[in-house]
């Protein structure tokens, strides 16, 4: 009995850094849009799993970045389960992957399918393969003067002769309304 509890990485005694592993892997998963809770869990729990058996013997390394190493070889390895073969250790091709992702509707349409053993729906497969990022139109300095704006009325704009009472009409209701408030007031008391 030992002997399998030493074998089963769930069950060795509580680590705060591979907790903070756990936390920050599970994190990152979801930013991806798992929405299950039970498939982000399991998913999780597998990273941290491979992780704790990569980590070197003598502890040298650091449970986050060994985690979340592994967390991007599997997502690069679901990447080219789906069709989209990148090397998802660049920085540039992650990128390029996760606008891939938001574009073909995965994170609502195709969430529980994200690292999951299920096999890649086809449609989302030919969605990821054929996604491009196309460059958009350069931009080019303008040598065009500069017009002035127009407002639709100038200042002796003879259109709006209302205008100049706007102020003596809200002075006299604020008036009549604190005189109101005023006799009320008195005769309450």
């Amino acid at each position: 009995m030992v002997a399998a509890e030493s074998s089963n990485p769930f069950l060795s005694p509580a680590d705060p850094a591979w907790d903070e592993a756990f936390l920050r892997v599970q994190s990152y998963l979801r930013a991806y849009g798992i929405g299950s809770p039970v498939l982000l869990n399991r998913v999780t729990s597998e990273i941290i799993a491979v992780a704790r058996a990569s980590m070197p013997e003598n502890g040298s390394g650091e449970p986050v970045a060994v985690a979340l190493q592994v967390t991007h070889a599997r997502i690069g390895e679901w990447f080219a389960k789906a069709g989209h073969r990148i090397d998802w250790s660049d920085d540039r091709d992650r990128a390029h992957g996760r606008l891939a992702m938001i574009a073909t509707g995965m994170p609502g349409r195709w969430a529980d399918y994200f690292l999951s053993d299920q096999p890649v729906p086809v449609d989302l497969g030919s969605a990821l393969s054929t996604f491009q990022v196309l460059p958009g139109p350069e931009l080019r300095l303008s040598n065009m003067a500069p017009e002035p704006l127009e407002f639709g009325f100038e200042s002796g704009d003879t259109r709006l002769p209302g205008r100049r009472w706007v102020p003596v009409r809200a002075l006299v209701t604020w008036t009549l309304i604190f005189a109101s408030l005023g006799v009320t007031w008195a005769a309450s008391h």
